[in-house]
């Protein structure tokens, strides 16, 4: 049966390599795509898929483009409607969270790739999917892979999931060289191929932390159950351990359309002829604990998920401020960490809270710590 799918960033990273897993398989068709500004790049994919409409968040020019844009209602009634199966939400940062709520809302299968709306608003989306009988699939490797390690397997059964992660380019930095770290130097990765933003949260471990509140929210296990550690040469992408001591470890090339193409699958497998591992001439796996004297981050994590009650929306919206200002060049790298510290402190001693749990109020709340981080700046 064809599969109708909506592709939330589509001139992204993760947008692009969705794109390649629907042109490799006939089941499957783009019915929209969806960017914020990328004119040039949305116009060739839709050349390439006749059928799918287009909606640009901040047109700057409509004039050349080979088909009209959609509006933002004619995009809600598309993701609403039966044309829709399928929304993949590869979208950068926390702006993607009204478009994956409405999503969930309309019952449909979600591919999540990007975790900010998972952080800010975890536990209110697994709730609405419930509701609304949605399927919320993570896409992003590690969370992919343990979503596949776990899939039947009773809950109460799992002592400790661990999340790996390639350590970024400065694991083996010295702590006292982290002053002289660069833009440059930060949005180099060893492994992976990202946007900006994602990239040096990869460099300052960032993204696992805020993997660790995801994969609390997602799997509804408590933030003890959850570790990650360093793995440089990023081919086991998670580990589950069972109360009986086994261990679960989930293998694949780093390619981020492996797990598009499980999610698109589920509950299926699909083939594909994207790269695979080929052990016989695996040299070496290498584990690795974090430093969190250099990575703060994962510490950040914790201290916001056992403070509840906004603290992760907090921290998200920090960072996302520190990260935009660190690429701007407005401050040094070891500054996105002071940034963000400042933020949790600030909102812990005036005793900021999130009371109510809606969309309207997890935005609010969210431009609110945004706003807080911008002053903490700019004092």
């Amino acid at each position: 049966m064809m599969q109708k799918i909506i592709v939330l960033g589509s001139t992204g990273s993760v947008g692009k390599s969705s794109l390649e897993v629907i042109e490799q398989n006939k089941n499957y068709v783009a019915k929209c795509l969806v960017a914020s500004k990328n004119s040039n790049l949305i116009d060739q994919q839709s050349k390439i898929h006749k059928k799918a409409k287009i909606y640009l968040e901040n047109p700057k020019t409509k004039n050349f483009l080979s088909k009209p844009l959609i509006n933002k209602d004619k995009l809600y009634d598309l993701i609403s409607s039966s044309q829709t199966d399928t929304v993949i939400a590869a979208i950068s940062g926390s702006s993607g969270l009204e478009l994956i709520h409405h999503s969930i809302k309309s019952g449909k299968k979600v591919l999540i790739a990007n975790k900010e709306p998972l952080v800010m608003a975890g536990e209110f989306l697994i709730n609405e999917a419930k509701k609304n009988k949605a399927l919320i699939i993570p896409i992003d490797s590690e969370h992919c892979s343990v979503h596949q390690s776990i899939k039947n397997i009773d809950k109460k059964d799992i002592s400790k999931v661990t999340i790996t992660c390639s350590g970024g380019p400065f694991y083996s930095l010295p702590k006292n060289k982290f002053k002289e770290i660069t833009l440059n130097q930060a949005l180099k990765h060893p492994i992976w191929k990202m946007g900006k933003k994602i990239t040096i949260d990869s460099s300052t471990l960032m993204n696992k932390a805020l993997e660790i509140i995801e994969a609390s929210y997602l799997f509804e296990l408590s933030p003890d159950k959850i570790e990650t550690i360093i793995h440089p040469e990023g081919l086991i992408h998670s580990f589950v351990e069972l109360i009986d001591g086994t261990i679960l470890a989930s293998m694949a090339s780093p390619d981020m359309k492996i797990p598009i193409s499980y999610g698109l699958g589920y509950p299926d497998t699909i083939n594909n002829s994207f790269p695979k591992i080929n052990l016989q001439e695996l040299k070496q796996l290498t584990i690795q604990k974090v430093d969190y004297s250099k990575f703060p981050s994962i510490d950040y994590a914790y201290f916001a998920m056992n403070s509840g009650k906004g603290m992760p929306i907090i921290l998200n919206a920090a960072n996302e401020v520190a990260v935009d200002q660190f690429l701007k060049k407005k401050i040094g790298f070891l500054e996105i960490f002071t940034i963000i510290s400042s933020a949790l402190n600030y909102a812990e001693k005036n005793n900021m809270k999130l009371t109510s749990v809606s969309l309207e109020s997890i935005l609010d709340f969210n431009n609110e710590a945004k706003r807080i981080a911008s002053s903490l700046i700019k004092n």
